[in-house]
This record gives structure tokens, sequence and C-alpha cells, in this order.
């Protein structure tokens, strides 16, 4: 069966490999929030090393410290970094493009742990290796940030946004955008398009959440500008993850 895309057309000879499905709520849960749900559609046959890390982080979440640090009895504790767990918008410029990751790595696995603090012992992942940057940065742009409801991620790939200072604690901060309009200076921060918005509902949550009134006079936002953290919390709920038969499978 054809998928519908809602307005969002696929380049030439790019295909979708896999559908995510992101759950939002706006707001708290006890004050009546809403709720909505974003479903991308994702160019695994021409960015694998994105897509893949892009599920990663979706899922199993990612790693760069060694798996010995996740058990007990090193004396340090750590957890993969993964949307799921304190997981939202982090940074919204209004009507224009959403900005997902997690904030802080150790404020969200305090939240999972039910730990009034992560504690000293607690250590963030860090960026990804240099050996994984090395395949993502290579991998081909496949279309320009000129459409409402693309998913983009920095030409480094995640864990390579916000502004290259961030402690490995806020290092995810940034870690993928999806456009809200047409945003061509996008191209011009080399970011990359790995996927899009996949129907006309997912483009309707898309609009609504890029909408929001967002809090002003927070440092580092840039004056003048009114971008900030959305005024309503948005956090990521649940996520599910499909692969899609491709087309030419089909039809063989």
């Amino acid at each position: 069966g054809t998928i519908n895309l809602g307005h969002v057309r696929l380049p030439e000879g790019v295909e979708i490999t896999n559908v995510v499905t992101i759950d939002l709520s706006i707001g708290k849960k006890t004050t009546g929030g809403e709720t909505g749900t974003i479903n991308l559609g994702l160019y695994g046959s021409a960015c694998p090393a994105s897509v893949q890390q892009m599920l990663d982080f979706c899922t199993k979440g990612i790693l760069t410290s060694s798996k010995l640090m996740l058990e007990e009895g090193y004396g340090v504790i750590s957890a993969p970094v993964k949307l799921t767990e304190g997981g939202g918008i982090t940074m919204l410029y209004p009507n224009k493009r959403l900005d997902f990751g997690i904030a802080s790595q150790s404020v969200s696995y305090a939240k999972m742990k039910r730990l009034n603090k992560a504690g000293e012992d607690f250590v963030p992942q860090t960026r990804p290796t240099s050996k994984e940057v090395d395949v993502i940065s290579k991998e081909p742009v496949v279309r320009k940030h000129d459409v409402a409801g693309l998913l983009s991620i920095p030409s480094n790939g995640i864990g390579y946004g916000g502004s290259g200072l961030d402690s490995d604690d806020e290092a995810y901060g940034s870690s993928f955008q999806i456009t809200a309009a047409a945003v061509p200076g996008m191209d011009n921060e080399k970011r990359r398009v790995i996927g899009q918005v996949m129907d006309e509902e997912s483009m309707a949550v898309l609009a609504r959440v890029a909408s929001l009134p967002t809090k002003k006079g927070l440092k580092g936002v840039i004056p003048g500008q009114n971008a900030g953290p959305p005024l309503l919390r948005v956090t990521v709920n649940d996520i599910s993850v499909k692969s899609v038969a491709s087309a030419a499978a089909a039809s063989e």
C-alpha cells in the first residue's frame, strides 16, 4: 500500500525504511494536559548510520561509556541516554522549528530512579566517538530544509547539537529538530534531513506544538528572538518503531 505522507513529498530515489511514532504530552497530565502523536518516516537506505543512531536514541539509548559502568559495584553509575527517559522539546523556535533532546542526563536519571538527585557517582554519556562521527558526517544530503515536517540532525549526528560548549550532561540537549516551516538557515548550519513527518494528523500536532508560547528572558537566548523552552512542558511519553517493507521488495 502507498504511504500517505501528508503534504511532504518524498525526494526522488529516497525510501522510508522505518516509522518512529512519538507520543507527546503537552502540559501536566494532572491539570488535564493534551497529548499528540507525531509519526516520522526515516530515510534508512539513504542515511543508514544516521538513521540507526536515531533508532538507538529512540529505543535502547545511546551508550558511549563502558557497559561495565551500567553494572553495580564499579563506584560509578550511568545509563544510556534515550529519548523516552526525560526527553522532550528543549527549545522552541515558534512556528519555525522544534528542538528535541534530554536537557540534563543527571536530572533524567534521578527522575527515572525516583531520587532527589543523581548523586556524585553519576557519569553522563559523552558525545559519540569520532569513529561514529566519521561515518555519519559523510552521509549524503538528500534534501534541503525547505518545507515543514522534516527531521533534521546536526552534521556530526546526535550529541553534536547545541553550542558545542555544553557539558557532557547537556550534550544531548539538542539531539534532533523538526521543521515547522521552510528554514533555509538550517542548510547553512550543515544540518542533515534524515526523515519526515508521515501524515496530516502528525502535521496538525506539529503545528499545534510549534505555536505554543515560550519562556522568555533566558540566558543564552538570542535577544530579540522569541525562541525558548515551551511555557508548557512538552515531554515524550512513549515511542514505538516499526520497519517498512520496501516497495521494491514488495513488487518482486
